[in-house]
């Protein structure tokens, strides 16, 4: 594997000291989150500019949303400024708190497509993280939206689950995989289970995990989303991914 290993913006209140944040501890690039207090609006715009040369800014993520109109607007202005500063990347979730997805798959999928063809007219990838859903709902997604991609959140398929999801999202969409996330957790059937810990905190294994992707010769970059600023937190744990891949 040749991936590089990026950290998640947990902390967005300064984004220039996060930034530098995860440079001083070797990261190769950073991951936007996009949740608030972050807003799409030309004063973001300019901080993205100056201090996007801290470190590599090479995915943003969407806040989670109820697939409302007015939020997909809001979500092509985050990708619309993120284009603009060559963040062609972006990730978006198919789960959403307040609008499930098992009576909504359909608005969901219709929002997402529109979603994906504006992002592929900002010459930008939209891709779809996997969080509480079965293959089986993905598989529905990825058959009616083809350019859409995925993004595997293997700390998310740790959870909903009797056993770790990973190998099978990859074996069913390893074609499409477009980037990686990671983070630890000890299992769990319910969103408050989603830690977010450091590597090696939880209880995952990961090497089989990594042991598939090296075997389909995956070379998309990863990011470590774990939710503690600590600088000491964070170098465990890409230490502990690096020698993973």
């Amino acid at each position: 594997m040749k991936s590089k290993i990026g950290g998640s913006t947990y902390c967005k209140q300064n984004l220039k000291s996060e930034l530098q944040n995860l440079k001083l501890v070797g990261y190769d690039f950073a991951e936007l989150d996009l949740g608030l207090p972050i807003e799409p609006n030309k004063t973001f715009e300019i901080e993205l500019k100056k201090v996007k040369n801290v470190i590599p800014v090479l995915v943003g993520h969407l806040p989670e949303i109820d697939f409302k109109e007015e939020e997909i607007e809001r979500c092509k202005k985050f990708i619309e400024i993120l284009s603009n500063q060559n963040i062609k990347l972006v990730i978006i979730h198919l789960f959403s708190r307040n609008l499930p997805t098992k009576n909504n798959l359909d608005l969901k999928i219709k929002r997402l497509k529109e979603l994906t063809a504006f992002a592929k007219s900002k010459s930008s990838i939209l891709a779809l993280e996997n969080t509480e859903e079965d293959v089986n709902v993905l598989k529905k997604v990825f058959d009616k939206i083809p350019e859409i991609k995925f993004c595997l959140d293997i700390g998310h398929a740790n959870l909903f689950a009797k056993e770790n999801r990973s190998v099978s999202l990859i074996n069913n969409f390893g074609k499409i995989l477009k980037h990686v996330h990671i983070h630890d957790n000890v299992g769990g059937d319910a969103e408050k289970f989603d830690l977010h810990l450091p590597i090696g905190a939880g209880r995952i294994n990961f090497k089989p995990i990594f042991d598939k992707l090296k075997k389909m010769e995956y070379s998309g970059d990863i990011t470590l989303e774990v939710y503690n600023p600590d600088k000491e937190y964070r170098k465990i744990s890409i230490d502990r991914v690096r020698k993973l891949i």
